[in-house]
């Protein structure tokens, strides 16, 4: 931490209000050296402080820093980034190190720099425009927004599932933009929702999927059958019982018979830690294809216990073994209970929704969040068949985003409605498991 930030930190921010003027007496108080007049030649707006390499402006109560390189690094004007490639003009190495503004504009919402020692070829008029929210996450899709990987999760059991699963037909699914954005907010939210009503045909998996986003293409190929054969090379193609993205499985025929890691936090906060650290080996390990990778088995943000869950990472059909790993063993005993505790909490009744997908309907879910089984079934007494593909999460993650900004009001109030208030919603025509209704 520079000396600048150092003190900063220790300062009591919450009697801090918005008022401009207690960042510059704040900093005055400490000695810190004012190059306003020096870069501007006048006294810098409310609310902002020039120091040597850094701009200090007060937001939302919070005295925060940018170095002058990565401000100008960060302008998106037309002059530094193509209005129809959205590529950048320049690279960072192009930024002299010892730029500065020449003029400062700063409301309170946004801020104007004009730069001193600019980029070779941007004139004396190159304005470099900044809004707030900017400053608060840069990226185009903040992770902890309502469309981001850590967003927030609508956490539900067996009751709440029954009761609040979503429902639309391919028709709404596919022509209607309003459903589709509802659709994809209940997937944000849920993490999994069901088509009905699909025509019959082994092409609409694919259209299904890219309403959403470009296939992800793995060695099954762009979308692939799931049909029970004899020595398979993937356990799904089996009739055994089960144990990447968004996964679709559109059922095609279907004539045989047959939230999990926050409560392991709550309950048993030391076998939720133990998860996080626990990387266990994945593999696929045939003739034609061989694929390794290791993961935690469960992600949260950061790598902090404490934070959000951002991913689970279970699938024991495709366990390898972890038998070289040191660490594993030295903490075994440990994690080998942390393991049973999560297996046994998955398996509770009370956690483990089960429906049967008739011919016509599609389940589409998130893979690392929604761990999906199924039963034995006996071929002998009908076909199954189910084609499937898979969409890559920044694909869907993007599709979310273009449906909140195309329509934020239906995205912002489309709600998950908890057990208690689904049969009044059944009557208003909410989702409801007994009639597979849309909002």
């Amino acid at each position: 931490m520079s000396r600048i930030v150092r003190p900063l930190a220790r300062l009591p921010w919450r009697r801090l209000k918005t008022d401009y003027l207690d960042l510059n007496r704040v900093i005055s108080k400490h000695g810190y050296n004012d190059y306003a007049q020096e870069y501007l030649g006048k006294p810098a707006p409310e609310g902002i402080r020039l120091l040597k390499a850094k701009l200090d402006v007060m937001i939302d109560g919070e005295a925060r820093g940018f170095r002058y390189m990565l401000l100008r690094d960060a302008c998106k004007c037309n002059l530094c980034v193509d209005e129809h490639s959205k590529q950048r003009k320049f690279r960072t190495a192009d930024i002299s190190p010892v730029i500065v503004p020449r003029d400062v504009q700063w409301d309170g919402k946004k801020l104007r720099i004009k730069w001193s020692t600019d980029i070779e070829g941007w004139g004396p008029d190159h304005v470099s425009h900044y809004d707030v929210a900017m400053f608060k996450d840069h990226r185009a899709n903040p992770p902890r927004s309502d469309t981001g990987t850590m967003r927030r999760r609508f956490l539900w059991d067996k009751k709440s599932m029954k009761e609040s699963q979503y429902w639309v037909s391919y028709e709404d699914y596919m022509n209607d933009e309003t459903a589709f954005v509802k659709s994809m907010r209940h997937l944000a939210l849920m993490g999994i929702i069901f088509v009905k009503d699909i025509p019959d045909s082994r092409e609409m998996v694919e259209k299904i999927a890219t309403k959403m986003g470009p296939l992800r293409n793995t060695f099954y190929g762009p979308t692939w059958d799931v049909r029970s054969v004899p020595e398979a090379k993937n356990v799904a193609y089996t009739n055994v019982s089960l144990a990447p993205g968004f996964q679709l499985l559109h059922c095609l025929e279907n004539s045989c018979d047959g939230a999990i890691a926050d409560l392991v936090r709550w309950r048993q906060p030391e076998r939720f830690e133990d998860l996080t650290k626990l990387h266990l080996n994945y593999e696929y390990n045939h003739k034609e294809h061989i694929y390794n990778n290791s993961w935690p088995v469960l992600e949260t943000e950061d790598g902090d216990p404490k934070s959000r869950i951002v991913h689970v990472n279970y699938s024991p059909p495709f366990q390898a073994p972890i038998i070289s790993d040191e660490h594993i063993h030295k903490h075994w005993s440990e994690y080998r209970r942390a393991l049973v505790a999560f297996a046994s909490e998955i398996e509770r009744p009370y956690n483990v929704f089960q429906l049967k997908l008739n011919p016509g309907e599609c389940v589409i879910f998130e893979n690392r969040r929604v761990l999906h089984a199924r039963n034995q079934f006996n071929t002998e007494q009908g076909n199954r068949w189910l084609a499937g593909a898979y969409v890559d999460e920044d694909a869907v993650l993007s599709t979310f985003r273009k449906c909140r900004n195309a329509q934020y009001h239906t995205w912002h109030w489309t709600r998950v409605l908890g057990p208690r208030k689904a049969p009044r919603a059944a009557g208003e025509g909410e989702a409801t498991a007994e009639d597979h209704g849309t909002e």
